[in-house]
């Protein structure tokens, strides 16, 4: 059957076809009970991430520990006060009661350990009772003088504190996310609490839990703000590109369409959602536009001309259905590419794009003619028309001037390639939200003012159990933090050994002279002991030391760091301890280290999966087209949009993050579009018309330049839509697709007929 013939069929029995596009996505719309929602980020790693394996393996040893963390800024600016430390001290008895809580540190209950004559004394810095001025001033000089707390609960001033409390999480992800929203509701109410009782007390929450409940909440609120908006761009642009606000209705109606049954196919494939995946639905609105403009665009100009209403809608069937679903498919393979991806999220937004192009395709060509046929039209008829005098004029200066277009067009390529030696991987997850959600100026605020978010965890070996008693391997522990603390950025290393060294300063007489590591194993182990015997429950050392004592923890704290400083942090860590303890074999592990590779990974995984949408995407074309020649050469405008968006990207930003590393293969199967609508009236015209390569590229840019142009301006105004998303990840991606796809119409414009005309002639002088 031609397409012709299906034309004819959906127009004879437009409600039958309509029922079964309708019945179509109820059978999709069973599937949306299967969505679910997780605000784990550790959703975005792959189970066979090495640096999560480690982290698993470290959470094993000790404990999952994820926190929250809470900073007081008294107004005076004054940590020290004796109603500032009263607020602080109620403040951690009531953090006590935080869901899942294991533990809560802070000035207040740091447990200060010094000598009472031939005796040693642990107890909280700040006991119950009233709060003196003497009791106050000696807290200060203990915790500004203690490398223990100082730069991690207060900083070296005084003038912020802070509150960290230690959440341990169910291992089961959907356990883990209900229990972050329990978690952060009533840390939200204490909040709420605190903000009435000490107003002169500036208070500001971050850490682990609340960064992973924004995942989730900025997702809802691009949910929220962003598909109207976009519903509303497309509705604009298609009634304004067609003439008509019928066209416009009908356009927007088979994007949601498109939508439900995508969600449905997500919901059947048992996909998550979060704050990638979650933007699905607003990338499928502005893709599904293309399809609907080409079709009701071509019926338009045949009325146009004079040509009846249904022989109108046969003719756009006959052009349109077949570079409709060829785009379709190489639109699908390129979002299928993603399945490369090292993050699961993207694979998942792949998978869902995927279906989704596909559910879109059948409601395009089902149900978009059935109720073209159905409702009435009325199109004037006329000679010509502006945009397709724009056209005319556009083909007739693009044949004109082809000798220096396509000159120019490669000089400009190739600066821009030039580009992408600019770009570099880094990435700041904690940065991932933009400025107009609280948790992003509450994290700025914290490592701005006290200690950072990002921590490089390892878990060092002593060898033998009870090992870490060792004089000789706390000395080298000792030796590896000295070392961390004097690296760029580092503002704190939490060690066991500078608990031990307290403690044998306690032991003798609070003698400065003896804060170091004592001489013998006997003697740091009976410390050990005394501390773990003297400390209230919850404040022991077991999330620091392994159950046979042959490991230890180290937390290392880097204050506004980049994805590449932690990795080089790491590196320099590793080679670093095989020159000076190759005993300590260690890995760098934590939810900042693997965030900081997954960046580096996710790229290296899509070039392999670019590669493979490419090839897929090449055979496609030779194959739709029935010319080897035309379909390689219609990679040159495909594959040049994305290399050179990278390269602009390059010179103006640099940087390049996770989301990034999957525009490319995402948009390839894009701005395929634009080329296979260009390429098939091309050869429209010149086998099936008989035209010169000239008169073929007039017919191109007369037939379908225009509907290009608004399905170019619908994908770059929905994109610019998502670009202003509070998530950076989802912004970067919608900014760089922007960028490509306004390369992909100007390489279709002003390189591709250049470069076919240029070619033809060359062919033909050579017969």
């Amino acid at each position: 059957m031609t397409a012709e013939d299906y034309g004819k069929i959906i127009v004879k029995r437009k409600w039958l076809a309509l029922l079964v596009g309708l019945l179509f996505t109820v059978f999709w719309i069973g599937g949306l009970s299967g969505l679910s929602m997780n605000p784990d980020n550790r959703i975005f790693f792959s189970k066979d991430n090495p640096q999560l394996l480690a982290l698993e393996t470290l959470e094993k040893t000790y404990s999952r520990d994820d926190n929250v963390y809470l900073v007081l800024a008294p107004k005076d600016k004054n940590v020290f006060s004796p109603a500032t430390l009263s607020a602080v001290r109620e403040m951690t008895e009531r953090l006590w009661q935080t869901p899942y809580s294991s533990r809560v540190d802070s000035i207040t209950n740091f447990q200060w350990t010094r000598s009472d004559v031939d005796d040693v004394v642990i107890s909280d810095l700040v006991e119950e009772g009233e709060i003196s001025e003497d009791i106050a001033n000696n807290a200060r000089e203990v915790a500004l003088s203690e490398p223990l707390i100082r730069n991690l609960l207060v900083d070296s001033e005084g003038l912020v504190t802070g509150l960290n409390v230690n959440i341990i999480m169910p291992e089961d992800p959907i356990a883990s996310g209900g229990a972050t929203i329990e978690i952060m509701s009533f840390i939200r109410a204490e909040q709420a609490r605190f903000a009435e009782k000490w107003p002169e007390i500036d208070l500001y929450v971050s850490g682990g839990v609340p960064l992973t409940l924004a995942f989730t909440e900025v997702s809802m609120s691009d949910i929220g703000t962003l598909l109207p908006i976009t519903l509303l761009v497309i509705f604009i642009i298609a009634g304004v590109a067609l003439r008509a606000v019928s066209a416009a209705f009908l356009t927007a109606l088979i994007a949601i369409l498109a939508v439900i049954g995508m969600m449905g196919a997500a919901g059947y494939m048992g996909v998550i959602i979060n704050a990638v995946t979650s933007n699905a639905p607003l990338m499928l609105l502005i893709l599904s536009i293309a399809h609907c403009v080409h079709i009701i665009n071509t019926q338009r100009l045949q009325m146009r001309a004079g040509v009846d209403k249904k022989e109108a809608i046969v003719e756009s069937m006959r052009v349109n259905l077949k570079p409709v679903f060829i785009t379709s498919a190489t639109t699908a393979v390129g979002f299928l590419s993603m399945h490369f991806s090292d993050s699961p999220p993207f694979r998942e937004l792949g998978y869902m794009l995927a279906a989704g192009n596909l559910i879109a395709f059948i409601n395009a060509s089902l149900v978009l003619p059935a109720l073209l046929a159905i409702l009435p039209a009325k199109v004037q008829p006329k000679e010509t028309f502006f945009s397709q005098r724009i056209m005319d004029s556009l083909s007739n200066f693009v044949i004109e001037k082809q000798k220096y277009l396509l000159s120019i067009s490669s000089v400009i390529i190739v600066g821009l390639l030039i580009g992408i030696s600019q770009i570099k991987l880094d990435d700041t997850w904690t940065t991932y939200f933009s400025e107009q959600f609280e948790i992003r100026t509450h994290s700025d605020f914290l490592e701005d003012n006290l200690t950072g978010l990002n921590a490089i965890e390892y878990s060092v070996p002593a060898g033998v159990e009870n090992g870490i008693n060792n004089p000789e391997y706390l000395a080298n522990l000792d030796k590896f933090a000295n070392w961390y603390r004097a690296q760029e950025g580092v503002n704190h290393v939490s060690v066991v050994s500078d608990t031990i060294k307290r403690l044998n300063k306690a032991m003798n007489g609070d003698q400065e002279s003896f804060y170091k590591i004592p001489e013998s194993q006997e003697l740091a182990a009976q410390y050990l002991l005394l501390y773990e015997l003297s400390v209230p429950f919850g404040l022991d050392l077991n999330s620091s030391i392994n159950v046979t004592k042959s490991a230890t923890r180290m937390t290392v704290s880097v204050m506004h760091a980049s994805s590449a400083h932690l990795r080089e942090l790491d590196e320099k860590a590793q080679v670093w301890l095989a020159d000076n303890i190759p005993e300590f074999k260690t890995v760098g592990s934590g939810l900042s280290v693997i965030f900081a590779h997954l960046s580096e990974r996710n790229i290296n995984s899509m070039l392999f999966g670019s590669f493979m949408a490419l090839v897929i995407i090449s055979f496609i074309l030779i194959f739709a087209l029935r010319s080897l020649p035309i379909g390689i050469l219609s990679l040159i405008p495909n594959i040049f949009p994305a290399a050179m968006a990278f390269g602009l990207w390059g010179y103006l930003v640099g940087e390049v993050g996770i989301a990034i590393a999957v525009v490319g293969a995402m948009t390839l199967g894009i701005v395929v579009d634009d080329t296979v609508h260009f390429l098939s009236k091309y050869l429209r015209g010149r086998k099936e018309l008989n035209k010169s390569p000239e008169d073929a590229t007039r017919y191109a840019f007369s037939t379908v330049g225009f509907a290009l142009v608004v399905t170019s301006c619908a994908l770059i105004g929905g994109f610019l839509v998502l670009a202003s998303s509070g998530f950076r990840v989802n912004s970067d991606l919608a900014q760089l697709s922007m960028i490509t796809i306004a390369f992909a119409i100007i390489a279709d414009f002003l390189f591709l007929p250049p470069l076919l005309m240029k070619l033809e002639n060359l062919k033909n002088k050579t017969k």
